[in-house]
């Protein structure tokens, strides 16, 4: 008893930040010896109320794995890495920024193999921006002809909160590659206009 009245005036445990999500607690609030105690989801929630958040922008951008370029001298071919060397995290991590792509799926504009195309968003401080721009140059992409924009301080998209509260800690530098595809259809097609988005014998794609 005294342990239910100390709990008087309290949140259930299930309702905490930091409680596990599952089946637990069970129906007559069994949970595993190894979960939380009350006492540390407080801690836990008290240290995530107390992060703060940066002022990030974004660019939305689309590259390649490699890209292909001849030099006018030699003619040689070379290829230039975009995506191989901007997802390495100590050169995000040097450069400071963050980075969110997707591969596109095979079609109009997207390959097989080193032919395929990827859409980015780049996260990044405004005051980074020169150097952010300057990462991307060396790799052969003017993130300078992409649109900056604001990031939604009170924005819920897990990406973009993530995102914001690594930059606030000064943990830059993380690059995520989705799991899912990203399919492009014209405006206008029987894809695009449908609410649900386009669909594939193997399940959604992203738009």
């Amino acid at each position: 008893m005294p342990a239910v009245r100390g709990r008087v005036g309290r949140k259930p445990l299930t309702e905490y930040q930091g409680w596990p999500k599952g089946i637990y607690p069970m129906s007559d609030g069994w949970v595993p010896p190894c979960y939380p105690k009350e006492e540390d989801l407080i801690a836990y929630e008290e240290r995530m109320n107390a992060r703060k958040k940066a002022t990030l922008v974004k660019r939305h951008l689309c590259m390649k794995e490699t890209m292909a370029f001849t030099c006018f001298w030699c003619r040689a071919s070379e290829e230039e890495p975009q995506l191989h060397q901007l997802r390495k995290r100590e050169f995000a991590q040097k450069s400071e920024y963050s980075m969110l792509a997707y591969a596109m799926g095979e079609g109009e504009y997207s390959g097989e193999g080193d032919d395929r195309s990827y859409f980015a968003i780049v996260f990044y401080e405004p005051s980074k921006k020169s150097k952010v721009e300057r990462a991307f140059k060396s790799t052969g992409l003017e993130l300078g002809d992409y649109e900056q924009v604001v990031v939604d301080p009170d924005s819920k998209m897990e990406q973009e909160e993530k995102f914001m509260y690594a930059h606030g800690a000064g943990e830059v530098g993380e690059v995520i590659l989705g799991e899912f595809e990203y399919q492009v259809v014209r405006k206008g097609s029987p894809e695009y206009d449908d609410p649900w988005g386009p669909s594939h014998p193997e399940g959604r794609f992203w738009v």
